[in-house]
């Protein structure tokens, strides 16, 4: 993983919507948001959009499967999130893995 964004603009978009997200939760910078997105994504091994992209989602409460960036968004936010949230995710994962 690099530091640097591809030219996307979708995926600057999930990067700038979870910075927004993480801001939502628990206040602060933009830079400490995106810090903490990149250090997160860094220690799980996941893609810095795949992270993004799931942070949204989770953050919608809407279904997801489970993958390396779900265990990282849940391990890492589950909690700030609500755990309604979580258990209402985890209940309609598609994956067969138990949670």
């Amino acid at each position: 993983m690099t530091d640097r964004l591809p030219e996307s603009p979708a995926s600057r978009t999930h990067v700038d919507i979870a910075t927004g997200v993480l801001i939502g939760i628990h206040g602060g910078s933009v830079a400490d948001a995106i810090d903490e997105l990149f250090t997160t994504a860094r220690n799980h091994r996941v893609s810095l959009f795949e992270l993004s992209r799931t942070l949204i989602t989770v953050a919608e409460g809407r279904d997801i499967e489970r993958s390396s960036a779900t265990d990282a968004v849940f391990e890492v936010w589950g909690s700030a999130l609500g755990r309604r949230g979580a258990e209402a995710t985890f209940g309609s994962v598609t994956d067969s893995a138990a949670v």
